[in-house]
């Protein structure tokens, strides 16, 4: 056993030795269960090397905190960690840093943001486009504009649904609903790729 994790022989009272704890009972007792295909994902791919430096718990429990860092949801905190488990928190911060080592850095803020902005535009794009009213009065000169201009723009100069489209039939210069779902759905992929990093996405994505 790790020098630095505490650990009792009878467990900790929830009927589950410490050694054997799993990513599910760890994310139910943390209340973070959203989480879970995140944390198996990172757990299964560098657990192992983390537990033998740190311990199984610790193991566990930094994958955890990996996922809920990474999901953009609170963090577990040491002293959540402590009053629910018998492992040091020191364990648990260094296990994740392990598992962070193998399984590389999400995207920079910065980039992420940006990401998510084009997803906020092309969402109220595609509800715009579900009410048929994609050109409507409220979207030019609004912070959409600014933040996606070319779907904007495509969007405004032409109609939303091809069966209204008149001329040639050529379907460049609008958006039809397809389109928008298909660009919603890809912008999506990609603010996940971007959060959790492009290993840790694959990882997730192959669960």
């Amino acid at each position: 056993m790790h020098m630095g994790q505490r650990q009792s022989p009878a467990g900790d009272g929830s009927g589950i030795a410490n050694d054997d704890l799993t990513i599910d009972e760890a994310v139910r007792r943390l209340e973070v269960d959203a989480v879970a295909d995140v944390a198996r994902a990172a757990f299964d791919h560098a657990g192992e090397r983390a537990a033998i430096q740190h311990g199984h718990t610790a193991a566990v429990l930094g994958a955890v905190r990996l996922a809920t860092r990474r999901s953009r949801r609170p963090t577990v905190d040491r002293e959540e960690l402590a009053a629910a488990f018998d492992v040091d928190p020191d364990d648990v911060v260094a296990a994740e840093s392990e598992l962070s080592r193998h399984l590389g850095s999400p995207a920079p803020e910065s980039e992420t943001a940006s990401v998510r902005r084009r997803l906020i535009v092309a969402r109220e794009l595609l509800a715009a486009a579900e009410r048929g009213t994609v050109a409507g009065p409220d979207l030019p000169g609004s912070y959409l504009a600014a933040a996606a201009p070319f779907l904007l723009a495509r969007a405004v100069d032409g109609p939303v649904c091809l069966d209204d489209r008149e001329g040639d039939g050529d379907t460049a210069g609008g958006l039809d609903e397809a389109s928008l779902r298909a660009h919603v759905e890809r912008l999506e992929a990609d603010l996940e790729c971007a959060r959790l990093g492009t290993k840790l996405a694959a990882l997730v994505a192959d669960e």
